[in-house]
């Protein structure tokens, strides 16, 4: 028999607990750091976030300075504006507050700041980082990216319409805490999303080409918490217990999903984001249901397991999917019709889909252009 080899690696400090965010000056000073520039997004700033963050850094001693225009997706500019202010600023640590799009770009800001040229030359480490930036504080106020956890981030290019991968060891974050306080205030339709976000790097994950045993078992209980409490924290934000686990699962899945990789629904959703900006939780639950439908023949025994972590009864693989199409409706999910998408779209969208840098890449089942194409349709079809 031979036996399996498997790799796994996970470069950050991990804090999981309710107040965890209190402790932000603390941990700056603890890692030698004097000059802070927090980064988030406009929608932080007004729901009052901020505020609290920058009062405790100041009481530790510190100095602090706001980045505040992290766009849904984050962008080139939004990258070189914030290594631009690390220098101008001489900052030595940053915090990143918000979802994934801050955490991302606080991210590549950081290492981009003791390199040289523009972040799109270092995609996918076609040109490698060398130097680690200013120490990355991730403080999570969305469970679904899992960007605490993982050592990359997915910028947006505007000027080619793609949404590129940058990732090294470098960009981990040195610290993450992850607070599920900070999520009570999310809107139904954020906490979906990003909800549904984690979803799908959980059972991407669970049935990647590069799935472990380890990767499977943070997968599986991933799978399980969304199941149960995701709905519930989507109807009664201020469910502690719901909110605690929906965290839970979203950080586990950034553990586990970098070293399983992921599939079809982040290939085909990634030119979602660079050509109609649709977020990127929305555009992968909108494909989730359909990818599966196309993958079930590859991993029918997965797919029965997917199903019993729902909580669903029986064993039947297409019950997975079933389970999936139904807890998007109860999530208000939009479909691709309500966004500005035609069918003469699709042919460009799978090319990019299929380009340099897909998750397709390690799909359960083998996918080519007419295969994403076929599913794009699918998907736009539905009313």
């Amino acid at each position: 028999m031979e036996v399996p080899q498997y790799k796994f690696f996970t470069p950050t400090r991990l804090i999981f607990s309710a107040g965890c965010a209190e402790e932000v000056g603390n941990w700056v000073k603890l890692l030698e750091g004097k000059r802070v520039l927090i980064v988030t997004d406009e929608g932080i700033v007004q729901a009052g976030l901020v505020d609290s963050i920058v009062k405790n850094i100041e009481k530790a001693g510190l100095e602090a300075t706001l980045y505040s225009g992290v766009q849904e997706n984050p962008t080139v500019q939004n990258v070189h504006e914030g290594r631009d202010l690390i220098a101008a600023n001489e900052i030595d640590a940053l915090v990143a507050l918000g979802g994934g799009s801050p955490m991302d770009a606080a991210k590549a800001m950081a290492v981009l700041s003791v390199h040289e040229g523009g972040i799109t030359e270092y995609e996918l480490g076609f040109k490698p980082f060398k130097n680690k930036g200013p120490s990355v504080i991730a403080m999570p106020t969305t469970a679904g990216t899992g960007s605490e956890a993982t050592m990359g981030a997915v910028i947006t290019d505007p000027e080619s319409h793609r949404k590129i991968d940058v990732v090294s060891p470098l960009m981990a974050p040195t610290v993450s805490l992850v607070d599920p306080q900070l999520t009570v205030s999310l809107p139904p339709n954020i906490t979906a999303a990003t909800g549904m976000d984690a979803l799908t790097h959980a059972i991407e994950g669970y049935t990647a080409t590069l799935a472990s045993p380890l990767t499977d078992a943070l997968h599986e209980k991933s799978i399980r918490l969304l199941g149960k409490y995701l709905l519930t924290a989507f109807e009664t934000g201020g469910d502690m217990e719901a909110r605690s686990n929906v965290m839970m699962a979203s950080m586990i899945t950034g553990v586990g999903f970098p070293n399983s990789g992921l599939g079809s629904v982040h290939g085909l959703s990634m030119p979602l984001g660079g050509h109609f900006d649709i977020p990127h939780g929305v555009a992968n639950a909108i494909l989730l249901p359909h990818v599966m439908q196309y993958n079930l023949e590859a991993c029918e025994s997965k797919f029965r397991n997917i199903t019993q972590f729902l909580g669903e009864k029986g064993k039947d693989p297409q019950g997975a999917v079933d389970a999936i199409f139904k807890m998007r409706a109860s999530l208000g999910i939009p479909n691709l019709s309500s966004f500005d998408m035609k069918d003469d779209s699709i042919p460009m969208l799978a090319r990019d889909a299929l380009g340099r840098n897909t998750n397709c890449a390690t799909n359960p089942r083998e996918m080519k252009e007419s295969d994403a194409e076929a599913v794009y349709r699918v998907a736009l079809q539905e009313h």
